[in-house]
């Protein structure tokens, strides 16, 4: 099997998600500075996560299967991370459906590690250069104990009628390391 069955055209979505960044303002150059951490497929049901999940397991490491807002969450390694460009990622994140919220099948958003405070990073991409495009940085996060961020969501044309949103969130540290951080948080509270 292979992750493009598993997950679907991820070449495509990244191309979006990188289209959509320039639009919104972010430089090429500085995009390919940032690298992507993970990549996050999203679920609508309870079957289709334990299916996707032992799909993935076939693939990679599952790192760690954890509660997170009341619903579980995987993250896996995979053995041959996922080539886009220049780009290599090396994560994949599986949620379970949110509860009393409509879920969609498939990629929604990445995450890429910035070394720039936050507040710095979100002013200095303010607004986005294309007036059609609909964008919103999403700060609730920046609050978070663990691996706090910032989230560039947009609306894309193309899946308006979906009523969902794709997005990029900017954090401090990989998500490999924030895995690696709560697994010895476990360990010491057992």
């Amino acid at each position: 099997m292979d992750i493009k069955e598993i997950v679907g055209d991820y070449n495509s979505f990244l191309d979006t998600i990188f289209e959509l960044l320039i639009k919104g303002g972010f430089k090429e150059n500085e995009l390919k500075e940032l690298p992507i951490d993970h990549i996050c497929y999203r679920v609508s049901t309870n079957e289709f996560y334990n299916e996707k999940k032992e799909q993935l397991n076939q693939l990679g490491e599952l790192l760690v299967e954890t509660e997170i807002g009341g619903r579980m969450i995987s993250t896996f390694k995979l053995n041959k991370p996922i080539q886009y460009k220049d780009k290599s990622i090396p994560l994949i994140e599986l949620p379970a459906p949110k509860k009393n919220r409509i879920n969609y099948d498939g990629l929604e958003h990445i995450e890429m590690v910035i070394n720039e405070p936050f507040q710095s990073f979100v002013d200095n991409h303010p607004s986005p250069i294309d007036e059609n495009l609909k964008f919103n940085w999403v700060l609730h996060a920046l609050n978070k104990d663990i691996n706090p961020d910032v989230e560039c969501e947009f609306i894309d044309p193309r899946i308006k009628n979906e009523i969902r949103t794709i997005s990029v969130k900017f954090h401090h540290q990989s998500l490999e390391e924030v895995v690696k951080y709560e697994i010895q948080l476990l360990k010491e509270n057992k």
